[in-house]
């Protein structure tokens, strides 16, 4: 008699006796394959970080932390130790490997962690984080960096051997390949290059060659698996998505004060321009000393942005002059007459490829060896690759003193040069053109436009405050972010600054936004040796106009409400030259110029105290005027990542172990109750139920390595497994003779299986007592069977 369904002999019994009677894992050919393949994989996933740590000196950790993980989970294995075992001794050697290298001093006999070396590693991820934070990548190979580095490639090499060793799954155990990738590609745009993207396609094809030849796929095949050219498409696919498509997704995310030109090769990191910069100084908790330099506190001016047309404003980078012995003032900018003094300048845990200066520099004196160069069009300097901390420089500088007479009589600007500071572009909000004239129009000279629009931006009508833009989303750093600052009339100097040089422009004024440090408060200055030093921290960024006037140059105002420094022939209330008593025939004023400059009762007004939430630095900077000084020291005891952040992440690593490892159990435990209560639906097929039942016996077998052999009918399976297993016999005799009923009875007629899923339950209760029973529950070999 023919069946009526296919029996389950050996077409289709996809697990083999044969591997399910051996414990897993056993054979070196087994366990160093899958090993070398996880290993080979990372290291090459590792190439991409390349674009964002300078030097070597983080590769040797890294390789140490992931080969130190594989190769205690390959002799966990090898010795034959419970599968579930293996990534708990791969992440204990991780620990060890962390600890003997970078921790070794406040560990136990220098290997056994301790409080003391875990606190230690806390201060290191957190220092890590802040660099992060504050400056541009590529980032220098320090011991945070490289325990970071070693960190990750531990993790990952974990993820890796989980998720193809363990699970058996090699197309997603790419996932720790592209958890690596994303890295610089999110950090710095650009970065991971040709060599980085072709690794990590390699290591990708690499897991899913190596999980097929050593068979850790989901069963095993005696023919090429269809699909396999697909899958590795699909894997190159996602890759190529990390390095090109992610970073454009998530503008922004590159961090720290003024990070133009931090690539290597000098590519800008996109999405985020000095202005926007400014706002993450202003806002960052982390506020550890950028600079130190000698002297009284002065303004640092940094760079210029003079191209509008751009969404994001960077300073330009063409026209530079190579070397700094011909630093000096130019036609574009003339240095007038002033008291000179000498600056010497030490960059502490500063960003950037632009030197900070004060103003007006004569000469630069830096350390040779340095690939220098210098803009004649603004007189700042830039360094390629980015000073290292601790560089020193000095600065002979002068200190420009127009009048406001001076520049109130000064004629309009001709020449042709200074056009490029007159352009706006097409996109330029109409409401900044209608705001300039009808706040100007009572000005009769341009002085006076730019004093008026000062005393507009400063008066109450606007509120200063580094949160709410980016909350609202209007950050600094274009034009449509100024469209939005006018609506709402809230902002940082990143967005004062811009919008009084683009209503300058509106009017014809040559301008342009300087971006650089503010003077420090008074507590911030302190004794270094025989000489005082004066810190600028974060806090102290910010952003200021600079208009042109014929004869003087380029001059500074100050709209940003708040801000005490303000020059002092900009700190005069524009209704000056329009009283009569104080004009002459002319139409211009007869007093003395340097009256509106020195009285105080001149000064404009400016936002009252709750118009400037006391969680912005930037308008307290100048010491006693501020209304609620506070410790300068205060902000650095804030950390970027709180204390209890590693516990969290250490909790996060513990989950993405557990849970893999529970998720055999958890299919598993699913298959066999969707099984059971089919085999209690009296609604069902007879024979539908009684194959359901049939098939949770063989997976039961199989996990216990009792698997039904290819040419072992159902009859003498059972009657090993009741030999084996006497207080389950019973049941099986019951299921056998509803199987060959089912597979071999008369398909007419209505009938009751006999059987039931107490027997099922019989067979698994019987088969926990066996050894290996723990390993069946947690890693199951017939829930990779896809029945």
């Amino acid at each position: 008699m023919s069946p009526r369904r296919p029996a389950p002999g050996p077409a289709t019994a996809p697990v083999p006796a044969a591997p399910s009677t051996a414990a897993p894992g056993r054979s070196p050919a087994a366990v160093l394959g899958p090993a070398g393949t996880v290993l080979a994989a990372t290291a090459l996933s590792l190439v991409a970080l390349a674009g964002v740590l300078d030097g070597a000196g983080w590769v040797a950790g890294a390789l140490l932390a992931a080969l130190g993980t594989v190769a205690a989970t390959a002799v966990a294995r090898l010795v034959g130790l419970p599968a579930l075992t293996a990534p708990l001794f791969g992440a204990g050697a991780l620990v060890l490997v962390l600890t003997v290298v970078f921790l070794r001093e406040p560990a136990l006999l220098g290997f056994v962690p301790t409080p003391a070396a875990l606190a230690r590693a806390q201060e290191l991820v957190r220092e890590a984080a802040g660099v992060v934070g504050r400056r541009p990548a590529p980032y220098q190979a320090g011991p945070a960096a490289s325990f970071t580095a070693a960190l990750l490639a531990g993790l990952v090499a974990l993820l890796i051997d989980v998720l193809l060793t363990v699970l058996r799954l090699p197309g997603l155990s790419a996932l720790g390949v592209l958890a690596v990738l994303a890295v610089p590609a999110l950090v710095l745009p650009g970065s991971v290059g040709p060599a980085g993207t072709a690794a990590a396609v390699l290591a990708a094809l690499l897991l899913l060659a190596g999980g097929r030849h050593w068979g850790a796929v989901r069963e095993a095949r005696t023919a090429p698996a269809p699909g396999s050219v697909p899958r590795a498409l699909v894997v190159g696919a996602g890759v190529l998505a990390v390095t090109l498509v992610l970073p454009g997704l998530v503008p922004g995310f590159v961090s720290g004060a003024f990070p133009q030109g931090s690539g290597p090769a000098g590519q800008r990191a996109p999405g985020v321009g000095p202005l926007r910069a400014v706002g993450q100084d202003l806002r960052t908790a982390e506020q550890a000393p950028v600079l130190e330099h000698t002297g009284e506190p002065q303004l640092l001016r940094v760079l210029t942005l003079e191209d509008f047309g751009a969404p994001e404003w960077f300073p330009a980078e063409d026209g530079l002059e190579e070397g700094l012995e011909d630093f000096g003032p130019s036609p574009l900018t003339p240095v007038g007459p002033g008291a000179e003094r000498t600056t010497a300048v030490t960059l502490r845990d500063r960003p950037g490829r632009w030197l900070p200066l004060p103003w007006a520099p004569l000469e630069v004196e830096a350390p040779a060896g340095e690939d220098w160069s210098w803009s004649p069009r603004d007189l700042t300097v830039h360094a390629d690759p980015a000073p290292e901390p601790g560089t020193a420089y000095e600065v002979r500088a002068v200190e420009p003193t127009p009048t406001a007479r001076q520049l109130r009589e000064a004629p309009a600007a001709r020449d042709p040069a200074l056009d490029p500071f007159r352009a706006l572009p097409a996109d330029t909000p109409a409401a900044l053109r209608e705001a300039a004239e009808r706040r100007t129009r009572e000005a009769r000279t341009d002085f006076d436009r730019a004093l008026a629009l000062q005393e507009w931006l400063r008066s109450d009508e606007f509120v200063h405050d580094v949160d709410a833009p980016l909350a609202g989303g209007y950050d600094a750093g274009g034009m449509a972010a100024l469209d939005t600052f006018l609506e709402t009339r809230t902002g940082y100097s990143g967005h004062f600054a811009p919008a009084m040089a683009v209503m300058a422009r509106e009017l014809g004024i040559p301008a342009r936004v300087a971006v650089g440090y503010l003077p420090p408060a008074a507590e911030d200055t302190a004794f270094a040796g025989a000489q005082e030093a004066v810190r600028v921290r974060p806090r102290d960024a910010h952003a200021w106009p600079e208009l042109w006037f014929e004869g003087t140059g380029w001059v500074r105002f100050e709209p940003t409400p708040g801000t005490e420094d303000v020059p002092g022939y900009a700190d005069e209330d524009p209704s000056g030259p329009e009283d009569p008593d104080a004009s002459g025939p002319d139409g211009r004023p007869s007093a003395d110029p340097s009256a509106p400059e020195t009285g105080p009762a001149s000064a404009p007004p400016t936002a009252p105290p709750t118009a400037t939430p006391s969680t912005s630095p930037e308008p307290a900077v100048t010491g006693p005027a501020s209304a609620e000084p506070a410790p300068a020291e205060e902000p650095v005891e804030r950390t970027t990542v709180p204390v209890w952040l590693p516990w969290l992440l250490a909790a996060a690593g513990a989950l993405l172990l557990v849970l893999p490892a529970a998720l055999p159990r958890l299919l598993r435990g699913r298959r066999r109750a969707r099984r059971l209560r089919l085999l209690e639906d009296p609604g069902a097929d007879p024979a539908a139920r009684v194959l359901a039942g049939w098939a949770e016996v063989e997976d039961l077998a199989v996990d216990h390595g009792l698997g039904r052999a290819p040419a072992e009918t159902p009859r003498a399976f059972t009657d090993r497994l009741a030999g084996l297993l006497p207080a389950a016999a019973p049941g099986l005799q019951r299921l056998v003779a509803d199987v060959e009923r089912a597979l071999y009875g008369p398909a007419a007629g209505t009938w009751v299986p006999a059987a039931g899923d107490g027997d099922v339950r019989a067979l698994q209760v019987a088969l926990a007592d066996r050894p290996g029973s723990r390993r069946a529950r947690w890693l199951p070999p017939s829930v990779l069977r896809g029945r």
